[in-house]
């Protein structure tokens, strides 16, 4: 994988909630539904009325819907010591897709920036056999440079579980950034297939 710039959405939740059970019956109500969602104390902060939200739901894995923050409620539940606050999220149902008690997994975009270079994150866990960069309390990632690993020390800004933003570092948009290896002891170590 290498180093790209693109539009990122950062720091998201991607926490499980319940479109909220719909009273109206008329079709003309039910094509503007809203989710409204539990959501922990970690994400509670940085979650305001208007942000942009994505959620899937089981009965359409392949498709996105989006929707609005309309509501955070100020009004804290507590269950079995967690405590969560509810978040409501209006979208707009014109094809009637969405029906009452669906459960929708939901990203909530809280923090974006746009044309940033960024890495997978697994690049950011990755580490050659036998090799060690340089201690640091900043974060490093391996390139391949004259086709050997070499670490880049970097420093990272915004991240969504699957891509960190960098800010800081000698990483370029071309640089090839090792996520991986293949290790020949591994796969020599694994038992011939069974038919």
């Amino acid at each position: 994988m290498c180093g790209d710039r693109r539009r990122m959405v950062w720091k998201s939740t991607g926490r499980d909630i319940d479109i909220a059970p719909l009273r109206a019956c008329s079709e003309a109500q039910v094509q503007n539904v809203r989710l409204v969602g539990k959501v922990g104390i970690a994400d509670i902060g940085g979650i305001k009325e208007g942000n942009r939200a994505n959620f899937t739901v089981d009965a359409f894995p392949k498709r996105t819907f989006a929707g609005t923050v309309s509501q955070v409620r100020q009004s804290p539940q507590t269950l079995q010591n967690v405590v969560t606050y509810d978040v409501v999220v209006g979208v707009g149902n014109s094809d009637l897709a969405l029906k009452p008690g669906m459960t929708a997994t939901t990203r909530v975009a809280i923090a974006e920036r746009n044309d940033v270079l960024r890495v997978s994150s697994q690049a950011l866990r990755y580490s050659p056999a036998g090799l060690r960069g340089k201690p640091s309390d900043r974060s490093q990632v391996w390139v391949l440079r004259d086709e050997k690993p070499v670490a880049v020390t970097i420093t990272t800004g915004l991240d969504d579980d699957t891509f960190a933003e960098i800010v800081q570092g000698e990483l370029q948009p071309d640089d090839k950034v090792i996520v991986s290896e293949q290790r020949e002891a591994a796969r020599a170590a694994l038992p011939p297939p069974r038919f």
